[in-house]
């Protein structure tokens, strides 16, 4: 059987080291996420699979209901990035025509609209488009 002094020894440490820790000051919101970043970067996985570059490309989309002509914002062999302001919806079906100085004729393919936010809307090309490389 403890005695009662052990008791409040080690109750009066806890609670002591307890009023330490209330006593600091809270990290700022930017060091916190700064912290937060730090820790998860590495274990970040791209799902991309193919590397995606920063190049404007003209192109000529279509769907069920529409058609119109924007620039990518950035492309891969796997898919582009448009403009956020385009009225697409998610897993929608899309027919593309993409035109380019290194490319020999136009580019066309299928696509499914893979991600839509204020970024720009994510299209997913049906198979890997391997000029897309030459860019």
């Amino acid at each position: 059987m403890e005695k009662k002094f052990d008791v409040r020894d080690r109750l009066f440490k806890v609670t002591s080291d307890f009023k330490e820790q209330m006593e600091r000051p809270l990290p700022s919101l930017e060091q916190w996420e700064h912290e937060s970043t730090e820790e998860h970067e590495p274990n970040f996985l791209e799902k991309r699979e193919d590397l995606r570059k920063d190049v404007s490309v003209y192109g000529i989309f279509e769907t069920i209901d529409s058609q119109f002509r924007a620039s990518t914002q950035n492309v891969s062999m796997g898919g582009v990035l448009i403009d956020p302001e385009t009225q697409l919806s998610l897993h929608e079906e899309i027919y593309i025509s993409l035109f380019h100085k290194n490319f020999k004729s136009s580019v066309q393919t299928n696509g499914k609209v893979v991600r839509v936010d204020s970024d720009g809307v994510g299209i997913q090309f049906d198979r890997v488009v391997p000029v897309m490389s030459s860019l």
